[in-house]
């Protein structure tokens, strides 16, 4: 049965694609916060002396719909759905936030299509299943950023997530043709229960430098997916080119070092580092047949 108000002809709930487009379009204000916290209670003065709290954007749209009593709650659902995905795939940043409003975009477009079709009779609405819904859609359009043809990365921003926040003060030691490797226990990151990430650093004798590894684990065996080199004292080179690891017993005890230690970071349930956000973020913008 159709839940509308007959005689103003009018729906008495608010349908799908408008609920995603008012929680995409919100959640776009969620990058200018460093923290879900910060975000969902953010406010600012008011020049009568009140205060506006940005959330107060996102519930606007409910005086539209009076009789619609779960849509204050799922709103606030929604937005918690799509940040325990978003942030703990992506990340906050200026780059994250360019591939969500792709996905903004394609909830508003989906919606002005729906609206264009201009329907003789509304269709229906289950309101209990709308933030289910908008998962899907979020899904759907998060699958369909591959299809859209965004500019790539350069590669100085690349080497930018990869090399950030190099510390090597908390590090296991190895040795690996002669030269220092070193596992950055911080770094390293449990994907699944299959795949394990790490960021490993080669001290090269023969040059002074060092070359940062990301490296990726699986069945005990790793392979080295990115690498960035110092050319000289002030530039870098980025090799994307996926290139195997000489084993020997001294690689074995780096691959169990960082396995342990991605487990051990598991636990606090942190985002990933900022080299898998943007493998991340390259694989949703990458052909279907290529990623992590």
């Amino acid at each position: 049965m159709g839940l509308f108000d007959l005689v103003k002809g009018k729906p008495s709930f608010m349908g799908q694609l408008q609920f995603d487009l008012n929680v995409f379009q919100f959640y776009c204000a969620r990058f200018k916060y460093d923290s879900f916290q910060d975000f969902w209670h953010a406010s600012s003065p008011k020049s009568d002396g009140g205060v506006a709290r940005l959330v107060d954007q996102l519930y606007a749209c409910e005086a539209d719909f009076p009789k619609d009593d779960l849509l204050h709650a799922q709103l606030a659902q929604a937005c918690l759905d799509i940040e325990k995905h978003w942030f703990n795939t992506y990340g906050i940043s200026p780059e994250s936030l360019s591939l969500f409003s792709n996905i903004s975009l394609q909830a508003s477009q989906a919606y002005e299509a729906h609206m264009q079709l201009e329907p003789v009779e509304p269709s229906e609405i289950n309101p209990e299943m709308r933030v289910d819904g908008c998962n899907r859609s979020f899904k759907k359009y998060e699958q369909h950023l591959a299809e859209l043809g965004l500019p790539a990365f350069d590669d100085a921003i690349k080497m930018h997530y990869f090399m950030n926040d190099i510390n090597e003060n908390l590090s296991a030691l190895f040795k690996y043709s002669g030269s220092v490797l070193r596992v950055l226990e911080q770094d390293s990151y449990m994907q699944d229960d299959d795949v394990s990430w790490g960021r490993w650093t080669l001290f090269r004798d023969t040059t002074g430098y060092t070359d940062i590894w990301i490296v990726r684990i699986e069945a005990g065996r790793a392979e080295v997916v990115k690498m960035v080199s110092k050319v000289d004292a002030d530039s870098y080179s980025l090799d994307e080119a996926p290139r195997g690891i000489q084993f020997d017993s001294e690689i074995f005890k780096a691959i169990d070092k960082t396995r342990i230690t991605a487990f051990d970071n598991s636990e606090f349930n942190d985002p990933p580092p900022p080299y898998f956000q943007m493998l991340s973020m390259m694989k949703a913008m990458a052909a279907k047949n290529s990623g992590l």
